[in-house]
């Protein structure tokens, strides 16, 4: 079913179309900015290099819209339904996501910084190279999702779900993950030097070659061949000292299941 002809000739006359019928439009370039579309369909709808900054997208259905290129800066889509939706090198500074569905999303390259995820749902999204740098990412699940190369530093991922996931050569640094679950991830080359571990749970992770220098909340002895440094072992059988499961980096000839790859069916 396609979009309403009208409801079309409304947004683009008045920027207003709350709720409105928007399913295949085709509004690729438009100037948009400041429109209010809350509660609005917008499912498998054409938005490439739409200009949305300080729009109103609240609570509105976006799964498999083409946001290819938009300016979203700002915007509010929080609560949106945006399963699949394409955000490839799309615009989301500042932007409201708290409690969004974006299962299997495409945010590749896609800029999030000081954005708010709170609450989000990224599972299996692919994240490539994404700019996460001060977003707030507390309660999010990223459980299989692909953020190799992104930049995360300084943001906040406490309580996350984040098994699973595939962080090879993310920069995380000065990054809050206190009771983050990073079982069976793989942070190989992964940047976690200032990281706030405390409480999480990496059974399982590959953390082979990450960088850990300044991190807290980590069982040294077990991080064999990957101390960095001239740095000082942690007390013996400390309480609040989260137990991980580490590779040592003269074993990068063992089985696949012991090096934290991606599963089959996971991105790559």
């Amino acid at each position: 079913m396609s979009a309403n002809n009208a409801h079309i000739k409304r947004l683009l006359a008045t920027k207003q179309c709350q709720g409105g019928d928007l399913r295949d439009a085709h509004l690729t370039r438009l100037n948009l900015s400041g429109a209010d579309l809350s509660g609005a369909k917008l499912m498998f709808a054409n938005l490439n290099g739409t200009n949305l900054s300080n729009a109103n997208l609240s609570g509105a259905e976006l799964s498999f819209a083409n946001f290819v290129a938009a300016d979203l800066i700002n915007s509010d889509l929080s609560g949106v339904d945006a399963k699949g939706v394409n955000f490839l090198d799309a615009k989301l500074n500042h932007a409201q996501l708290g409690g969004a569905d974006l299962v299997f999303a495409n945010l590749v390259n896609t800029n999030l910084e000081e954005a708010n995820l709170s609450g989000a749902s990224l599972e299996g999204a692919n994240l490539i190279g994404a700019n996460l740098n001060s977003t707030q990412m507390n309660g999010i699940n990223l459980s299989g999702a692909n953020l190799g190369h992104a930049q995360i530093r300084n943001a906040n991922l406490s309580n996350a779900d984040l098994s699973n996931a595939r962080l090879v050569e993310a920069d995380l640094s000065d990054a809050n993950l206190s009771g983050v679950n990073l079982r069976n991830a793989n942070l190989l080359n992964a940047n976690l030097n200032g990281a706030n571990l405390t409480g999480a749970d990496l059974t399982g992770a590959n953390l082979a070659q990450a960088k850990l220098d300044g991190a807290i909340g980590l069982y040294q002895d077990n991080l064999v061949g990957m101390r960095p440094p001239d740095r000082p072992p942690a007390p013996q059988n400390h309480p609040n000292m989260s137990y991980v499961s580490v590779l040592q980096t003269n074993s990068l000839h063992s089985s696949s299941n012991h090096l934290g790859l991606p599963r089959p069916g996971l991105p790559s």
